[in-house]
């Protein structure tokens, strides 16, 4: 009887059983699949919308006040008692003027001496004081206010004038308060607009220029107080 040969059947086998185990590797080593992506996370999101502030203010919010200052006229009253400021007091005409007052007020403020001219009209009042040595001081007097306004200054004079003005102003025994009230009194309803000291230290004599009314000058005698229009 004859031998059957079996190995090239084993080693078919064997070789097979090789391959399989390459091919099953091979599938196994491969890429993994991709993971599905679901619709709700492929869909673009909405983005919120944000919510810009209005400009307009809320309605219960003050308004801001306004850039323009008012006056509300609730400063307090002006006493007179200040110190003199502006060219001016701004005050209305008073319907008499007070001399006296006026002369007062010019010679405090130029630290003494005598009023040598009186000039202006309605509530301001130009007053001119000479000295004991000869200087000039002048200053703005408010008839209303009874104060000075604006000064006192120096009022620029050569020595010979000064010295006259001094020795005519000691000479008289009428005032400028005085002269200015005869003037008036003289002046057929006039008003005083000025008054000046001249003449000579033997006899002073005040001059007066009138407005409004039917004279236009008057004189009134230093020593006697005198008053003679034109």
């Amino acid at each position: 009887m004859a031998r059957r040969h079996h190995a090239p059947v084993l080693t078919t086998a064997v070789l097979l059983g090789v391959g399989m185990t390459v091919l099953l590797s091979a599938c196994s080593d491969g890429p993994a699949p991709a993971p599905n992506v679901s619709a709700s996370q492929s869909a673009t999101p909405t983005p919120t919308p944000t919510r810009t502030p209005s400009s307009a203010p809320d309605a219960g919010q003050p308004s801001a006040p306004s850039a323009t200052p008012t006056d509300d006229q609730t400063g307090p009253a002006d006493d007179g008692t200040g110190p003199g400021t502006g060219n001016g007091s701004g005050a209305e005409a008073p319907a008499s003027v007070d001399w006296a007052a006026v002369s007062k007020q010019g010679i405090a403020a130029a630290g003494g001496g005598s009023v040598v001219s009186l000039a202006g009209s309605g509530d301001s009042w130009t007053v001119v004081v000479v000295g004991s040595d000869g200087t000039e001081t002048q200053s703005v007097v408010s008839a209303t206010l009874g104060r000075v306004t604006s000064g006192p200054f120096p009022k620029a004079v050569d020595g010979a004038t000064g010295a006259a003005d001094r020795a005519r102003a000691a000479a008289a025994t009428t005032d400028a308060a005085a002269a200015a009230t005869a003037a008036e009194r003289a002046g057929g309803g006039g008003k005083l607009s000025a008054l000046t000291l001249g003449g000579s230290a033997g006899a002073p004599v005040w001059t007066a220029t009138l407005t409004g009314g039917g004279v236009s000058t008057v004189t009134v005698d230093g020593r006697t107080g005198t008053a003679t229009a034109g």
